[in-house]
């Protein structure tokens, strides 16, 4: 269920009533904070074992966590996995 819609913008709460359930998730997303350091591979833990610069940049691009990096991490995804 999507808790949340936008107005101007901005992210509200579509119904005030859902309000406790979205803070659960949202809890739950913050709990997650360490999900890097469990789920990436080595390259993007260790960005130094890449063999150039292009493979990194590849796995990176490719990587369907970099979203989930972003709202965590609060970077722009790309620098999360590589830092």
């Amino acid at each position: 269920m999507r808790y949340t819609e936008y107005h101007a913008g901005k992210p509200v709460i579509r119904d005030k009533e859902l309000l406790p359930e979205a803070m659960r998730k949202l809890a739950k997303l913050e709990d997650m904070a360490d999900v890097r350091e469990k789920m990436c591979d080595e390259y993007c833990q260790y960005p130094c074992k890449c063999p150039n610069q292009e493979t990194l940049d590849n796995i990176c691009s490719a990587c369907e966590l970099a979203k989930l990096f972003e709202v965590l991490g609060g970077g722009e995804g790309k620098e999360c996995l590589q830092g």
